[in-house]
């Protein structure tokens, strides 16, 4: 075999083997991506959900407000859920505004944003 396959032989073999691996449609944890919606309109807000495999749910909402003085700020209402190690569900739901950050949170599976489920959440 000449020097010149042989050199030719390896550089096919070191790009193959080097060549990134396809995308899978979960991570190393085996946590799958099972919905993403989002939803950009610039000035006129934004929305976003995604829901997980491991029952992690996460939707927000974000709409322009004209507060009493005539400033214009950004009202967020999101929620999200979680099941812990322990088992227990866990979901914080909130708004954040001109008055901050108003979170309402809770075990169980009332009360907290649900399966196919988009913000806001009311409870």
């Amino acid at each position: 075999m000449s020097r010149f396959t042989i050199i030719f032989v390896l550089s096919v073999a070191s790009t193959v083997l080097g060549a990134p691996k396809p995308q899978q449609s979960q991570d190393a944890s085996g946590i799958e991506l099972l919905r993403y919606n989002s939803t950009n309109n610039n000035e006129a807000g934004y929305q976003f959900t995604y829901e997980q495999s491991n029952k992690q749910i996460f939707s927000e909402l974000g709409t322009p407000k004209d507060t009493n003085d005539g400033t214009k700020v950004l009202a967020v209402e999101g929620a999200y859920t979680f099941v812990a190690p322990d088992g227990q569900t866990y979901w914080v739901n909130y708004r954040a505004d001109e008055n901050g950050f108003l979170p309402k949170t809770g075990t169980g599976t009332v009360g907290g944003i649900q399966h196919g489920q988009d913000a806001p959440v009311r409870t």
